[in-house]
C-alpha cells in the first residue's frame, strides 16, 4: 500500500497561547491568521501589478486592491486584539474564502499575462491583452464580471463584518533582516549529548553484557516525547565501543505504522543501497542472510509505536534468520512503557530530564555563541525551571533568543519567557506553538506549517522544499534587495533550522546542509495549525474511491505527494484539483501523465523524477507558470517546451548510461533558469552549446555532455561560462567512443573557461595530449580528471590554493609524475597548501612519481588527510612528502615495492592494503609505527610475514584475512 498525502492552504483556527507583556495575562488564546496575512500580501502585490496591464480594467483593479489594502489592515488589528475569539475565527473564515477568489483571479490574470507574452513573441506581432484568447470578447465579459464581485464583496465584508473593536490600521509587516539576522552552525545535531554521560555509559555496560547470550539482545529506551531518545542512542551507535564489538551497524526509523517489510527494505538498502528492495520478505531475507551471514548486526529502530506483540513476534523471527549466529543486538526507542515490555529481552532504560546545569549549559549553546551574554543568577532560575528537564524545551526556547540583535532585545525576550506559567499538561506542545507564534514573519509560519503536508518522518531536501515554498507564493522579495527567492527561501530555511524546528541534519563534505526532517512533535504542531491532517489520513490508499472526499476539496487544494503503489490513474484524478501549484509524482507503477495536465495553469512545480512517465505530453508546454521542472533522465520532451518562459529549474535524474537524453530546443528562450542540471550538446540548430549564452542566471550544478559535439573554440565560447559567476560545480564530459577528430579537444576546454567562482570540476574522455591550466581557475576545491586516456602529463595544479580533493583516474598515458604537476615552486613557499584527500586510481602506465625538487623554505601538502592508490601496478614508489604528512594511507592492488620506497611515516593513523598478492612481507617500518590506530590487510600472499606488532600502543581496530 501507499499514501497520497494532499492539503490545501488556508487559514485554520487553533487554541493556542499568545507571549504577552502583561504579568497578569500568562495565557491568552492566539488566532492564527498568518495565511489569511500570506495570500493577501500576495494578492495586493498582483493586484499592482496587473493594473495597467489589462485594458479597461485599471479602475476596477484598482478598487480591487485598495479593499484588500483594508482587510489587510482590519486583520491586522484582529490578530493583536484578544475580544471575542469564536467571532473572529467566523470572521477569519469568510474573509479567507474571498481572499482565496481574488487570489485565484489575480494568478488567472497573471497566467493569461505570460500566456500573451509567449504568443506574441511566437507571432512577432504586439497585440492587446486579450487578442490571442480563443474567444477574447467571453474571456472580458467573465474576467470584468469577477473583478467586480469580488471587489464589491470584500469592500461590503469590510464595512459590515469587521470584528468588534478592530480598526484599520495600516501598517507594513516588518521585513526579516536578512543580513543582520546571525546564522548560527549550532545545529541540533551537531550539539550532541549533554549531561547523559552516565547513561551513555550504562546501556553500553547492558549491552555488553548481554553480547553473549544465546538470544537476540533487545534493549529499549523509554521516555516521554522531546527527551532526547534519537540523540542519546545516535551518541551510542557511533561509540567506539560498539564500534569493535559488532561487525555491521544499521539505523530504521520506524515511526508508525510498523511495517515488517518497510523495515526489512530499510535494513537491506542501509547494507547495500544498490540492492532492489521491493521484493517480498522471503527475497529479502535470503538476500540479507547472504551480507550478514556470521556476522554481528547492530540495529537501531527509532521511534516504535506499535503496541502489538503478534507484529513484533513475527518481525523477531525475520531479523533472527538475518543471523542464526547470536551477538547482534537491537536498540529501541519508544514512548511506551507497555512496547518496550513487549520488545525487551532482560533490560529496559527509562531516560530521565536532564539536571538544571544541562539543562542551562544546552541552552547557551543553542541560544549563543562563544561570547557568552551577561543574565542574572534570578533570570537563569526561573528559564531553568521552565526548561522542566526536557532538551527539546530547551532547544526550542534556545532558538527563539538566538534571533536577538543586542543586548536590550535579549533581555526583553528573555524577561518575557519567564513570566509564561507552563502547565505540565501540554508543557512541550506549548513551547512548540509559541516558537512558532514568534517567528519573524508570516512567511516563516507558512513555510514551516507547509512541512506538514507531506509524510511523518519525511526527509527533505532543502533546494526542493525551498523551491516549493516560492511555488506556493510564500516568498516575497523585499523592497531594494537583489535576491532570488530562492536566496530568501533558503534563508528561511535557515531560521527554522537555527531555531530547531528542524532536525536530523544531513550535510556535504563542505558542511552544507542538504536534507533534514522534522521532530515528530514539531510534526504535530505542523500538522495542528494546517488542520488538515484528517483529510490526509483517510485518503490512504485503502482501495476504496473518496470521489465525494475529492470534490469537497479540490478548489483548495494545492499540494499533491503520490509515493510508492498509490494507484495513481484509478483513485484520484489529478486535474480535478485545478488551483494545483505542487504535484510530485514517485513510483514506476506510473507510466503516463495524461494530456489533461495542460489545464493545470497554477501548477508551479511539477517532479515525475521517480515516476516511470518516459514522454512528456504536447500539453505541458501550456504551463506558463510552472517554476520547477524535475524529471527523469532520458524521457521524452515535447518540441514547444521553450514556452516555459518562467521555469527556473530544470533538472534531470539519473539514468542507464546507454540511455539516449533529449534536451529542450532553443534552451536559450528560458532566461529566467536558475538550474540547469545537465546540457547534451547536439549539431543541429537549437541544440548546439550557444544555447547556454543568455542563460544567465544558471548557478549550483551543471554537467555538459557530448561535447565532441562542438567544432571550435569559438563555438565553445558561445556558452559564456565564464561570466556565470553562480555555476559552483561543473562537468566537462566528451562520449567515450566517437568517430569524430579528437584533435580538437584542447581548443574546446579552452573556449569552456569557467568563472573564478568556480569550487568543483570534472573533466572526463578528453582527448588530447596536454590540458590548459587556464581551466583550473584559483577557487577550485574539487577536481576529477577521468578517462583522459591520451594524456602524457598531469597539469600543473600545485598553485590551486584552495583545493582539498583531487581524484585522477585513468590517465593511461602518464608515466611520470614531476615537476609539472607541483608547478612553479620557485615563486611559491607552499604547494597544495589546502590539500586533504588525494587518490590515483587505474594508472597503468604510471612508474615515477618524483619527489618535489630541493627548495628552501617550500611546504608542500602540508594538510594531507588521506592517500589512496588503487591499481597501478607499474608504480614502485611514492614520495617521502605524501609519507610524511599523510595520516591515512590505502594501497589496493599495487606494487609490492611500493611500501619500501619510503621511510617511517610518523603521523600514519590508518593502513589498508588490499589484494597485493605480491606483497610477501610488511614493511619493517610497521614495527616503528607507534602512530597507528586502524591496520587493515586482506587477500595477501598465504606466506606472507608480519612484523611485531606491540610497539603499536594505539592500535585500536584491526583486521588481517583473506
Amino acid at each position: 500500500m501507499g499514501f497520497l498525502y494532499a492539503s490545501f492552504q488556508r487559514s485554520q483556527i487553533l487554541s493556542n497561547y499568545k507571549l504577552s507583556d502583561s504579568k497578569d495575562t500568562n495565557m491568552a488564546e492566539f488566532l492564527w491568521t498568518f495565511a489569511v496575512q500570506e495570500v493577501l500580501k500576495k494578492t495586493v502585490k498582483l493586484a499592482a501589478e496587473q493594473i495597467g496591464l489589462a485594458s479597461g480594467y485599471e479602475e476596477k483593479l484598482s478598487k480591487l486592491k485598495d479593499s484588500l489594502l483594508m482587510a489587510q489592515a482590519i486583520l491586522r488589528d484582529a490578530e493583536r486584539m484578544k475580544t471575542n475569539l469564536e467571532s473572529q475565527k467566523q470572521w477569519v473564515k469568510q474573509l479567507e474564502d474571498i481572499i482565496f477568489e481574488a487570489d485565484i483571479l489575480l494568478d488567472e490574470l497573471a497566467y493569461e499575462d505570460v500566456r500573451r507574452k509567449v504568443e506574441i513573441e511566437k507571432y512577432k506581432v504586439v497585440r492587446n491583452f486579450f487578442s490571442f484568447s480563443k474567444n477574447p470578447l467571453a474571456f472580458r465579459l467573465k474576467m470584468a464580471n469577477k473583478i467586480t464581485t469580488v471587489a464589491k464583496n470584500l469592500a461590503d465584508f469590510n464595512s459590515t463584518q469587521s470584528p468588534s473593536g478592530c480598526v484599520a490600521t495600516i501598517s507594513n509587516e516588518a521585513e526579516i533582516d536578512l543580513n543582520q539576522t546571525r546564522e548560527t552552525d549550532s545545529f541540533p545535531d551537531e550539539i550532541g549529548v549533554i549531561g547523559r554521560e552516565s547513561e551513555v555509559s550504562n546501556i553500553l555496560d547492558k549491552l555488553l553484557a548481554l553480547n553473549n547470550q544465546k538470544t537476540l539482545v533487545v534493549l529499549p529506551i523509554v521516555g516521554t516525547g522531546g527527551l532526547g531518545k534519537t540523540t542519546l542512542v545516535k551518541e551510542i551507535f557511533h561509540h567506539e565501543t560498539i564500534r569493535k564489538n559488532f561487525d555491521t551497524f544499521i539505523w530504521v526509523c520506524v515511526s508508525h505504522p510498523l511495517k515488517i517489510n518497510k523495515i526489512l527494505r530499510a535494513i537491506l538498502k542501509s547494507l547495500n543501497p544498490k540492492l532492489d528492495g521491493s521484493d517480498e520478505k522471503e527475497v529479502i531475507l535470503l538476500k540479507l542472510q547472504d551480507l550478514r551471514s556470521g556476522k554481528k548486526y547492530f540495529l537501531v529502530l527509532d521511534d516504535v509505536w506499535n503496541e502489538e506483540p503478534i507484529l513484533w513476534t513475527e518481525l523477531r523471527a525475520c531479523l533472527l534468520k538475518i543471523n542464526k549466529n547470536m551477538g547482534s543486538a537491537i536498540v529501541v526507542t519508544t514512548r511506551s512503557d507497555k512496547v518496550a515490555e513487549i520488545m525487551e529481552t532482560k533490560y529496559r532504560h527509562h531516560l530521565s530530564p536532564l539536571l538544571d546545569d544541562h539543562c542551562w549549559s544546552l541552552f547557551e549553546k543553542c541560544a549563543f555563541e562563544s561570547k557568552l551574554p551577561v543574565i542574572s543568577d534570578v533570570i537563569q532560575g526561573k528559564l531553568v525551571k521552565k526548561f522542566g528537564g526536557i532538551p527539546l524545551i530547551v532547544k526550542v526556547l534556545g532558538g527563539m533568543v538566538i534571533s536577538c540583535k543586542n543586548d536590550k532585545e535579549l533581555q526583553s525576550t528573555l524577561e518575557k519567557l519567564v513570566r509564561i506559567e507552563l502547565s505540565k499538561e501540554d508543557l512541550i506542545l506549548f513551547t512548540i506553538k509559541l516558537s512558532v507564534d514568534r517567528l519573524p514573519s508570516s512567511s516563516l509560519k507558512q513555510c514551516f506549517t507547509y512541512c506538514s503536508n507531506f509524510p511523518p518522518v519525511f526527509f527533505f531536501d532543502k533546494e526542493e522544499l525551498v523551491q516549493m515554498w516560492v511555488a506556493q507564493g510564500f516568498i516575497q522579495i523585499p523592497n531594494g534587495i537583489n535576491v532570488t527567492m530562492e536566496d530568501i527561501g533558503a534563508r528561511y530555511f535557515d531560521i527554522l533550522l537555527s531555531r530547531s524546528l528542524f532536525q536530523d541534519v544531513v550535510k556535504d563534505e563542505r558542511g552544507k546542509v542538504e536534507y533534514c526532517k522534522m521532530h515528530d512533535l514539531m510534526y504535530e504542531v505542523a500538522c495542528a495549525i494546517s488542520n488538515d491532517q484528517h483529510l490526509r489520513e483517510d485518503l490512504v490508499t485503502d482501495g476504496k474511491s473518496h470521489d465525494d472526499e475529492v470534490l469537497l476539496i479540490r478548489r483548495r487544494r494545492r499540494t499533491v505527494y503520490c509515493c510508492e503503489n498509490v494507484p495513481f490513474g484509478n483513485q484520484v484524478k489529478i486535474t480535478n484539483f485545478i488551483y494545483l501549484r505542487v504535484l510530485i509524482i514517485s513510483g514506476e507503477f506510473v507510466i503516463e501523465l495524461l494530456d489533461t495536465i495542460g489545464k493545470l495553469k497554477h501548477l508551479r512545480y511539477l517532479d515525475i523524477s521517480k515516476s516511470g512517465i518516459s514522454e512528456l505530453p504536447k500539453s505541458i508546454v501550456l504551463l506558463y507558470n510552472l517554476q520547477s521542472l524535475k524529471l527523469r533522465r532520458g524521457i521524452k520532451l515535447p518540441k514547444k517546451l521553450r514556452k516555459l518562459i518562467n521555469l527556473r529549474h530544470l533538472e534531470f535524474g539519473w539514468c542507464n548510461l546507454n540511455q539516449s537524453h533529449q534536451m529542450p530546443k532553443h534552451l536559450s528562450g528560458m532566461t529566467q533558469l536558475q538550474t540547469l542540471s545537465i546540457f547534451v550538446v547536439e549539431s543541429d540548430e537549437g541544440y548546439k552549446i550557444e544555447e547556454l549564452g543568455p542563460l544567465k542566471n544558471l548557478k549550483g550544478q551543471l554537467s555538459l555532455l557530448q561535447l565532441e559535439k562542438v567544432k571550435s573554440k569559438k563555438e565553445a565560447m558561445a556558452a559564456n561560462l565564464v561570466e556565470k559567476e553562480n555555476i559552483t560545480n561543473l562537468s566537462f564530459e566528451w562520449s567515450f567512443s566517437r568517430e569524430d577528430c579528437v584533435d580538437n579537444d584542447l581548443n574546446v576546454l579552452e573556449g569552456l573557461q569557467p568563472h573564478i567562482n568556480l569550487q568543483a570540476l570534472s573533466i572526463v574522455h578528453f582527448a588530447s595530449e596536454l590540458m590548459p591550466s587556464g581551466i583550473f581557475v584559483k577557487n577550485l576545491i574539487k577536481l576529477w580528471l577521468e578517462f583522459c586516456i591520451r594524456c602524457k602529463t598531469l597539469p600543473m595544479l600545485g598553485q590551486l590554493s584552495k583545493l582539498e580533493v583531487l581524484y585522477i583516474c585513468n590517465l593511461r598515458g602518464v608515466k611520470s609524475i614531476g615537476d609539472e604537476f607541483y608547478g612553479n615552486y620557485r615563486d611559491s613557499k607552499i604547494l597544495f597548501p589546502q590539500l586533504k584527500a588525494f587518490e590515483i586510481s587505474n594508472m597503468d602506465t604510471l612508474e615515477q612519481w618524483k619527489d618535489v625538487g630541493t627548495v628552501t623554505n617550500c611546504t608542500t601538502f602540508p594538510k594531507l588527510e588521506s592517500l589512496t592508490i588503487r591499481s597501478c601496478l607499474k608504480l614502485t614508489n611514492i614520495p617521502n612528502i605524501f609519507a610524511t604528512h599523510s595520516p591515512r594511507l590505502e594501497a589496493d592492488t599495487v606494487n609490492a615495492r611500493l611500501f619500501s620506497s619510503f621511510q617511517t611515516p610518523p603521523n600514519l593513523r590508518s593502513l589498508s592494503i588490499y589484494d597485493c598478492t605480491s606483497l610477501v612481507k610488511l614493511p619493517n617500518w610497521l614495527e616503528c609505527c607507534s602512530s597507528l590506530e586502524d591496520l587493515c590487510i586482506c587477500n595477501f600472499c598465504d606466506d606472507i610475514s608480519f612484523p611485531n606488532l606491540q610497539n603499536m600502543q594505539k592500535l585500536v581496530c584491526w583486521l588481517i584475512g583473506p
